[in-house]
């Protein structure tokens, strides 16, 4: 079963659907501490035609809600994950008017609670996050009856904390599916490794000294296997940079949904449509041949050539 991963949740608390189902005291009478979230349960509807339709993972874009002159600021620094970045709001129970779920969003998993209610043809949500972490805020929604279009705005409870302290949304309901074949076909580099070499060579018989940037990225033997659906053979992986490496077996997790809190691989899946961070914990649900290909990775991983240059050397 994928679990939901809350930090600050005693381990003492309800980690499994039955025993949800078991417990006495209802999930509205309880305060933030002891709420367990579990997987919620999906109508096949996309459009809400009722408050049950509303269940489910919400996925699209969480863009900042800043200024021209702040956004302008954070572009010249290229830091453009601030701006805009994925957002799965799932709704996992409603009881009456009370909501209860958790937010997924640049690695952060973040439970809230709170009230839904109908205003003339819409539903409108407001849901506070457990102000557990600085990156924790309230937010505020509404769908119109038979829409497919959650929309919304998220403010920040420290907003002197954090750059971006307003966020907006458009949100369309998007049932996870696991599909081991789905491509990794983009390139992949972690701007906070690099480093510069010296080249020397001798043309017409004058020597010259050059230099050329190396990165930690990948190489084009990262698009020849999919980790998912083909064992890995020792001699196909000992010829992989790290960064293939790194890619390779973290595509296993992107693929069954994991949230990732690294921030060069959060931002390199998010490249990807079919890429939806959901689970905080999937290492149950891998299969025989991913579990294999990962002790593998990881066995070369750390010995695996470091950076890779601009020219294949």
């Amino acid at each position: 079963m994928k679990k939901i991963i809350v930090l600050g949740i005693l381990a003492s608390f309800l980690s499994c659907k039955e025993a949800i189902k078991n417990e006495e005291v209802l999930v509205a009478e309880n305060t933030f501490e002891e709420i367990q979230f579990v997987e919620p349960e999906i109508t096949n509807s996309k459009a809400v035609n009722s408050v049950e339709d509303l269940l489910g993972y919400w996925v699209g874009d969480f863009e900042a809600d800043i200024s021209k002159e702040k956004r302008d600021s954070i572009y010249q620094e290229n830091n453009y994950n601030l701006i805009n970045r994925k957002l799965t709001f799932s709704i996992d129970e409603i009881r009456g008017d009370s909501i209860f779920g958790h937010s997924v969003t640049a690695g952060n998993i973040s439970p809230f609670k709170g009230n839904i209610s109908k205003n003339n043809n819409n539903f409108v949500i407001k849901v506070d996050e457990f102000k557990k972490t600085k990156y924790d805020g309230f937010f505020e929604m509404s769908i119109v009856k038979k829409d497919t279009l959650l929309i919304g705005n998220w403010d920040a409870y420290n907003t002197k904390e954090l750059r971006v302290a307003t966020r907006k949304f458009e949100l369309q309901k998007k049932n996870f599916e696991y599909n081991p074949n789905n491509k990794v076909d983009a390139v992949f580099i972690n701007d906070d490794k690099f480093k510069t070499s010296k080249y020397r060579d001798t043309i017409d018989g004058k020597a010259f000294e050059s230099e050329f940037d190396e990165y930690y990225t990948n190489s084009e033997k990262l698009y020849k296997k999919n980790a998912s659906i083909e064992l890995l053979e020792k001699d196909f992986v000992a010829n992989l940079t790290k960064a293939d490496i790194f890619i390779l077996r973290n595509s296993i997790f992107a693929r069954h949904g994991f949230a990732f809190r690294d921030k060069q691989l959060r931002i390199y899946f998010e490249n990807f449509d079919w890429y939806m961070p959901v689970f905080g914990d999937v290492k149950d649900d891998l299969t025989e041949i991913e579990t294999q290909n990962i002790d593998l990775l990881l066995r070369y991983e750390q010995n695996a050539t470091e950076y890779y240059d601009t020219f294949g050397r």
